[in-house]
């Protein structure tokens, strides 16, 4: 209907205007669903869009199109309304005709068929120190859900982790397993205060014990002293990481790999079992080379920025004239000391992800990383790439709560519940759901003990229940249902049935918003307004009566509700189940 509606539009404005307007017949013409019955079902604002252009009262515009515009069975009325809306009024059976298309297209109702443009989603790139904890599983969830909605509005989507396997941390994570792996020999050594503590390095540490037997168990008593000391901080802890450097030498870098890897293995684990798949790892590395020239991306793009002139050095430090272009302070790139900053890195890997050729780059990032966007939009300004297709959105915390307590959560400390733990207590389909059904920039409290709750306060039970009570009612109705023939759409229109229709003849428009404004929450709030709708719908009604039209309308009805939420808990990740 809308599509008509569209090209009658464009017929009748190119008719009008096309003198006038010469680009009238390449205007785009939006059609909204209406929420207020007395606002008619459709409306559109071309009227108001034209007005600039065509120099004349928006009013007088939408009038002039009302009188052209012939209404037939399907439109009954026009109106025109506020400041030069058009409203339009359908007929009963004119709602019904959503459910030819969703029979129709099946599966494919909502997906977009027009190609969009490239996207590339970078989402979760958890530094790999240890395993994936209920904090991370938001911004996880999150990228998988958006990835998913980008897809079906038709875009093309490469979903990316990007692995911070370059630097201090890494250093102290071999460091830590080294430290674990010794504690198999002898209990008497403790594990360093700034080292990670979790029970997570002990299968790590056991692994690397099989594999090296007692070889690396290289560790002298000042050595063991100076572990048990209280008197720790950074210096300390660096020192102890060049100290086993110079003691383990070539095989230092291969803990540090051999702890990545199996680190990683875990993170990868735990995403597959989210749902959640990259199809691209960059490596932080990487960006330095595997040789140790200067030859590498990350000196490439200080090279860039030095020769736009936005590169100086002061105190031995190479610096980005970042506060020219908006931030609120220079940043460093290079310290004193030789060593690059991780701003270093992440300048190289964006200018990388530019060069790619997408025609968006998204990035979803913690709340807490809020200040550090001005300065990557700063570096990609600076090198003449356009900032408009760097896109950010902030993932605000999300809190574990636990017989009505919050659980505290640090992967230092290794005293966190992990995403495994949480996709084993409350099922993946839970953890999904109840992750995305918030807006992304609100704190988010992950109540365990409602999704585990059969009730209609669990929105993805209610969600889901609507799905297998309609399955129940199609399995009972088999022998009518074998097929539909000619469905009598007029049969269909009482309050709660056109409200179901409109719902319906919405969720296209709902995936193409969701997927550009980067809402995926939305579509969980749609599925439970429809799945509310059509319990209150099922508790109001019979469905296998005698009179064999009104089943069968009806029957048509509840097989459209049906693929509607099939489709939509499908872009969620979650499935339909056909019984409960």
């Amino acid at each position: 209907m809308k599509d008509n509606i569209k090209k009658t539009l464009s017929e009748i404005l190119e008719d009008l205007y096309s003198q006038v307007e010469p680009e009238i017949k390449n205007l785009k013409i939006s059609i909204q669903d209406n929420k207020e019955k007395e606002h008619g079902d459709l409306a559109t604002n071309i009227a108001m869009v034209l007005a600039k252009p065509l120099k004349k009262n928006p009013k007088e515009i939408a009038e002039e199109i009302k009188q052209n515009f012939v209404l037939d069975e399907k439109i009954i009325k026009i109106e025109v309304a506020g400041p030069g809306f058009l409203n339009f009024f359908l007929s009963k059976d004119s709602h019904g005709e959503i459910l030819e298309q969703i029979q129709k297209e099946n599966k494919d109702f909502g997906k977009s068929s027009s190609k969009q443009s490239k996207v590339l989603i970078e989402y979760v790139s958890s530094n790999p120190t240890g395993p994936l904890h209920v904090g991370h599983g938001r911004g996880a969830v999150f990228g998988s859900v958006l990835s998913s909605l980008l897809e079906e509005a038709g875009f093309e989507v490469d979903q990316e982790y990007y692995v911070n396997d370059f630097g201090r941390q890494m250093n102290i994570l071999a460091t830590s397993v080294w430290i674990r792996y010794c504690q198999l020999f002898s209990n008497e050594i403790k594990m360093m205060q700034q080292g990670y503590q979790g029970d997570y390095l002990l299968p790590v540490a056991k692994k690397l014990k099989d594999e090296k037997s007692d070889s690396l168990f290289k560790i002298e008593e000042s050595l063991i002293q100076k572990l048990n000391s209280e008197d720790q901080d950074d210096e300390f802890t660096d020192q102890l990481v060049e100290n086993l450097r110079v003691i383990l030498k070539e095989e230092f870098q291969y803990i540090r790999e051999f702890a990545l890897s199996e680190i990683l293995h875990l993170i990868k684990a735990d995403l597959e079992q989210c749902g959640v798949h990259h199809n691209a790892w960059f490596s932080e590395s990487s960006l330095y080379g595997n040789d140790g020239s200067t030859d590498n991306k990350v000196n490439g793009s200080i090279e860039e920025l030095k020769s736009r002139g936005f590169i100086y050095e002061e105190g031995g430090a190479i610096w980005f004239k970042s506060s020219s272009l908006g931030d609120d302070k220079d940043r460093v790139l290079k310290r004193g000391n030789g060593e690059y900053t991780y701003f270093a890195s992440d300048v190289a890997y964006h200018l990388d992800k530019y060069d790619r050729g997408y025609d968006r780059v998204i990035n979803v990032w913690g709340s807490d990383h809020h200040g550090y966007l001005p300065r990557v939009r700063a570096a990609m300004d600076a090198c003449d790439r356009d900032i408009n297709k760097l896109e950010v959105i902030f993932i605000q915390f999300a809190n574990l709560v636990k017989a009505g307590k919050k659980v505290s959560m640090s992967t230092r400390s290794g005293d966190f519940i992990t995403l495994n733990e949480l996709m084993n207590e409350v099922t993946t389909e839970a953890a999904r759901f109840f992750y995305i059904n918030r807006k992304a920039d609100q704190h988010l409290e992950f109540d365990l003990d409602l999704a585990k709750e059969q009730s209609k306060d669990n929105p993805l039970y209610y969600i889901q229940y609507a799905h297998a009570r309609i399955c129940s009612v199609l399995r009972k109705a088999e022998n009518e249902f074998e097929d539909f023939g000619s469905v009598e759409l007029a049969l269909l229109g009482s309050e709660k049935e056109i409200e179901i229709l409109k719902l319906l003849r919405h969720y296209p428009q709902l995936i193409e918003r969701s997927a550009k404004a980067g809402e995926p929450h939305l579509l969980c709030y749609f599925l439970r307004d429809l799945s509310g709708v059509f319990h209150s719908y099922y508790n109001s009604e019979k469905f296998l009566i005698e009179d064999k039209e009104l089943m069968t309308s009806r029957l048509f009805l509840l097989k459209g509700v049906k693929q509607v939420i099939a489709n939509g808990l499908r872009v969620l990740g979650i499935k339909a189940p056909e019984k409960m």
